[in-house]
C-alpha cells in the first residue's frame, strides 16, 4: 500500500477543545460514582452499627458477611469505574471529534484559500458532523466574495476593452 492510498485518522483535531471536553465528563462520571461509592460504604456502616446495637460480638458471622459484601461491592465498583471511564473517553473523543470536526475543516480550508494553496469552492462536511449549518453560512460567505470578485472581474475588463491601444 502506498502512501497516497493510506490515509491516517487524526482522531485530535482540536486537542484543547477536545481534551478539556473530556476531562469535563470523566470529572462529572468520576464524581457520580465516588458519590454512590461512599453513600454504599455508609449504608455497610450503618449495617454494622445495627449489629452492634442489637449486641452481636465482633466475632459474629454477621460481620464477616458484612465485609465479604463490602469488598465484593469494592471490586465491582473498580469494574464498573474502569469500565464506565473508558466507554466514556472513547464516547467523549467520538462527540468532540464531531463537534471540533466541522470547524476544524473550515478553518483549514479558510487558511489554505487564504495562503493560495486552493480556490474557492463551496465546503462540505461529512455526513453525523454536527453543526451543519455553518457549511451553509460560510458557503453563503464565499458565494458572495465570489460574486463581488467577478463583478470587479468584470468591471476591471470593461474598463480596459474601451481604452484605446
Amino acid at each position: 500500500m502506498t502512501d497516497k492510498h493510506f490515509k491516517r485518522r487524526q482522531y485530535l483535531v482540536n486537542p484543547g477543545f477536545q481534551l478539556r471536553l473530556m476531562s469535563y465528563m470523566a470529572v462529572a462520571v468520576l464524581l457520580a460514582l465516588t458519590v454512590m461509592y461512599v453513600s454504599n460504604l455508609l449504608y455497610f456502616d450503618s449495617l454494622i452499627e445495627q449489629g452492634e446495637e442489637i449486641g452481636l460480638t465482633r466475632d459474629h458471622p454477621y460481620y464477616e458477611f458484612i465485609e465479604a459484601q463490602r469488598a465484593r461491592l469494592d471490586f465491582m465498583y473498580f469494574i464498573v469505574t474502569a469500565v464506565v471511564f473508558t466507554g466514556l473517553m472513547i464516547f467523549g473523543l467520538f462527540m468532540s471529534h464531531r463537534i471540533a470536526g466541522p470547524i476544524y475543516r473550515i478553518e483549514t480550508y479558510l487558511q489554505k484559500v487564504a495562503a493560495g494553496e486552493e480556490k474557492m469552492a463551496p465546503v462540505r462536511l461529512r455526513d453525523g458532523d454536527f453543526f451543519p449549518e455553518i457549511a451553509g453560512i460560510v458557503n453563503s460567505v464565499i458565494d458572495h466574495f465570489s460574486q463581488e470578485s467577478r463583478q470587479k472581474t468584470d468591471e476591471s475588463h470593461e474598463k480596459g476593452a474601451g481604452k484605446p491601444d
